[in-house]
């Protein structure tokens, strides 16, 4: 990290007190929480988004060293070209791109959720689909079980594009258009999205059932919900989430293993209040409202909607886990399509690791951030200045996560009396507890963490310590980035460092977080 430049004022450091809690510990997080999630296309043949081979190619040493290097467990195949391209086993190339995902796999050890066409429009349909969809699940579970996580089935089936509708009045003397989409999933009240959900379900149940017999004892999952507002919610006289209604429904079925909800915090670059800039967007990313706010806002520019982690863990999410389900965040990111400047700069490390940690902390058992080909604001990239992959500094924030999230959730108290604009947790498993503390105080003159951590017990043996770094302290829209003094690449393996931290008496470890940067503690408790 650099000094201050001569003659410029000190940093201040702000005092923060992190107290470990034991006697009340979360949920475990699961080996493949951190993900990514890639559209159908690049299983096709010369489908890589204008680049040469198939991006899941177990011979291609640069992406297989950038998902080794990342910690990467799990990655998701869907998006919306998935009910837009013909099935796998459809084609000329027949099971060849899914021989090549799992050959990848295999080689980089992640579990896929691979996502099945539901939607088959009237005017292109694809003859016997869910026959062609079993046969496509018996083949990947009979070959490959040892790498799937689920098969989900259709993606952001509750817009209202997705779905038929009859004609209906949109005016004193018009009839509106109707729609003959899929007959299958219908709006019995036209221009209701949530309408549609009842047809769906019986639907999507039908094609659950064949996946099912076709494949004996292969996990199941949905619906991948495209809102993350009440947009879609069911017409019920409540009114829920297509989410939380299928968690409902299906609860005592044992057709669903783990329930899927798509989530891009910031919501759309371009809104009616005008294009999120750069700098707005790393206010946003960064802000404590993301985190704490219980109810949808708006937030820079004025006026743009944003859905804050609270309210669709409680009105979308929570539910799933009162019904005794697990839920997934299969397709996630700061904004949809993201915010150049901001997303695939240094901001989007720090908040990565902040949603991965969030979301562990709250029952999630993973998320895949989107990477759509070949948006600049993806995690992996084609490399700009030769042949291979590289990532952007979301990859680092990912990392950082894999490297603190071994374990058990276990609860901490801060105290922070000067509220400096930080977030911490812990994770802890065989002796060994992980503190990640993330200073998201970012700006000119933007303060210090002064952090003393109290351990549980006075048995801590020692104590070590690694930092997510950006080239300056206080810049967070730099493109450089570091993860335990070390880079990230495809061209061999990451070897960030640990450095001692004392342990001073009562178990308490004092150490500074600098503005915008992040510390993962790791503290040996002899367990």
């Amino acid at each position: 990290m650099s000094s201050p430049a001569q003659g410029a004022a000190a940093p201040v450091s702000h005092p923060v007190t992190i107290t470990i809690d034991s006697a009340h510990p979360g949920p475990v997080i699961p080996d493949d929480f951190a993900g990514l999630s890639f559209e159908r296309g690049p299983l096709l043949p010369n489908s890589n988004a204008g680049l040469s081979g198939n991006l899941f190619d177990p011979d291609d040493s640069s992406v297989v060293t950038l998902f080794h290097n990342m910690g990467m467990h799990s990655l998701r195949i869907g998006g919306g070209s998935v009910d837009k391209l013909i099935p796998a086993g459809t084609g000329a190339d027949g099971y060849d791109g899914i021989d090549k995902l799992f050959a990848f796999a295999a080689r980089t050890g992640v579990k896929v959720v691979y996502t099945l066409r539901l939607l088959n429009p009237t005017a292109t349909p694809v003859n016997n689909l869910q026959a062609v969809n079993a046969q496509a699940a018996a083949y990947i579970w009979s070959h490959y079980r040892d790498n799937v996580s689920s098969f989900a089935i259709g993606n952001e089936p509750d817009w209202h594009s997705y779905h038929s509708w009859p004609a209906y009045n949109s005016g004193p003397d018009h009839q509106g258009p109707a729609s003959q989409n899929d007959p299958s999933i219908f709006e019995t009240i036209a221009t209701t999205a949530g309408s549609a959900y009842p047809s769906y379900l019986a639907h999507w149940r039908s094609f659950a059932d064949a996946v099912r017999a076709a494949a004996p004892g292969a996990p199941v999952s949905g619906p991948d919900l495209g809102a993350y507002d009440t947009s879609t919610f069911t017409p019920d006289p409540t009114g829920m989430s297509w989410t939380r209604r299928l968690a409902t429904d299906e609860q005592h079925t044992g057709r669903v293993a783990e329930v899927s909800q798509h989530y891009y915090a910031g919501g759309s670059v371009e809104t009616k209040t005008g294009t999120t800039t750069a700098a707005q967007a790393i206010s946003n990313m960064l802000s404590a409202q993301w985190v704490t706010a219980s109810k949808i806002g708006t937030d820079l520019p004025p006026g743009n909607p944003y859905t804050p982690y609270p309210w669709l863990l409680a009105n979308n999410l929570a539910p799933v886990i009162q019904a005794g389900l697990r839920y997934r965040l299969t397709e996630s990111n700061d904004y949809l399509v993201g915010v150049l400047g901001a997303s695939d700069n240094y901001a989007s490390a720090l908040w990565a690791l902040d949603h991965l940690h969030w979301w562990a902390a709250n029952g999630c058992s993973g998320v895949n951030f989107h990477n759509k080909q070949w948006l600049n604001t993806a995690t992996i990239v084609p490399n700009p200045n030769g042949p291979g992959y590289v990532i952007r500094p979301k990859g680092y924030g990912i990392k950082a996560f894999t490297l603190g999230s071994a374990g058990q959730v276990k609860p901490v108290q801060i105290q922070n009396p000067n509220g400096i604009n930080l977030t911490a947790y812990c994770v802890g498993a065989g002796g060994e507890d992980y503190v990640t503390i993330i200073n998201k105080a970012h700006g000119a003159n933007s303060p210090d963490a002064a952090v003393t951590i109290v351990a549980p017990g006075p048995a801590v043996q020692g104590a070590q310590v690694m930092t997510l770094a950006g080239a300056q302290r206080g810049d967070a829209q730099g493109t450089t980035v570091t993860l335990g003094g070390a880079t990230i690449t495809g061209d061999a393996p990451w070897n960030g460092t640990w450095n001692n931290v004392a342990v001073g008496p009562g178990s308490r470890i004092n150490l500074t977080v600098e503005a915008t940067t992040a510390a993962i503690v790791k503290i040996n408790g002899g367990g």
